[in-house]
């Protein structure tokens, strides 16, 4: 059978978003569920919101951003001091072992539109091939 394909990270798996980097920032990457399957992504943000209406997106990207689509992020329960959220990122079956998926984080408040872009680089996965084909063959 052909492999079978993953969506790899392609940047450092810094854990929970310190408390700087979310007070700098207003929004941070908190995790990506393990490993990204080939069909969607999910992972979850913290935001550091306040009062008033808010919105946290994603954007991503699968052609070096020619083009790009804005998923909206949902609500999850709060951990304190930061807000959390929850989203879904949906995988083409046309992504080929070597493509890559793009993508970075926005936070609209009360206080202004945020950001979390990895540093400007984007956070970035890998369409990799799994030796031995199947979704058994996924690591643990």
């Amino acid at each position: 059978p052909p492999p079978a394909l993953l969506l790899v990270p392609d940047f450092p798996d810094g854990g929970e978003p310190g408390a700087e980097r979310l007070r700098r920032q207003r929004v941070c990457l908190e995790r990506l569920g393990r490993p990204a399957a080939p069909t969607d992504v999910r992972g979850t943000v913290q935001v550091l919101g306040g009062p008033g209406p808010k919105e946290v997106t994603v954007r991503y990207t699968f052609n070096e951003w020619l083009s790009f689509v804005d998923v909206p992020a949902a609500p999850l329960p709060p951990e304190p001091p930061a807000e959390r959220y929850g989203f879904t990122l949906c995988v083409p079956p046309s992504l080929r072992e070597g493509s890559a998926l793009h993508f970075a984080i926005r936070y609209r408040g009360p206080q202004g539109e945020f950001w979390d872009n990895n540093g400007g680089r984007n956070y970035t996965l890998r369409c990799c091939g799994c030796p031995g084909g199947g979704p058994a063959a996924a690591p643990p």
